[in-house]
């Protein structure tokens, strides 16, 4: 359902304003681009990467309920380990110290999801044949328990919904 490299044809988006203008020009220059959407009633602030699929036939980031400045940290690691490192980042796998201290796993966004989390994201990549792929970096409750585990502290469970299915099983990285 999703592509797994980036197809020849890819035509940038016409921007609608100043704002897009930028965002586009600094995908084109750094290779990526955050974007941050604070809390509205009641739902989680989120922000996520625009650029990989384009530049490095990776998915894209998402990371739902922190604060934009620690989100961003978050998805400028993820580029760091994605273009200078060359890495992939796998679904169902633990990262540990992805920052230090702080342990991740990335899990695929279902489709459902993209039109709520993934607006922007969806007009860059409209000229696809098939939608791009998203992954959701998941954080642990202070105890370093993932949601989908037991004894998970679930007032975090309004800030972090999981976007797609939680993992059966989960490897170390």
């Amino acid at each position: 359902m999703f592509l797994d490299a980036m197809p020849e044809g890819f035509r940038y988006p016409s921007p609608e304003d100043d704002g897009d203008t930028r965002i586009l020009a600094h995908i084109n220059r750094k290779g990526w681009h955050n974007l941050a959407v604070p809390p509205a009633q009641g739902e989680p602030g989120f922000s996520f990467s625009l650029g990989h699929f384009l530049n490095h036939d990776h998915a894209e980031i998402i990371v739902l309920g922190l604060k934009a400045e620690l989100a961003s940290r978050l998805l400028d690691a993820a580029a760091v380990r994605i273009r200078d490192m060359h890495e992939q980042l796998l679904s169902h796998r633990e990262y540990p110290d992805f920052l230090p201290g702080l342990n991740v796993v990335f899990l695929p966004v279902a489709f459902p999801h993209y039109r709520h989390y993934l607006g922007f994201a969806n007009w860059f990549y409209e000229s696809l044949p098939m939608p791009y792929p998203t992954l959701q970096l998941v954080w642990p409750d202070g105890r370093g328990v993932f949601p989908w585990q037991p004894g998970y502290d679930r007032r975090f469970q309004r800030l972090q919904p999981l976007l797609g299915a939680a993992p059966a099983a989960i490897r170390l990285q």
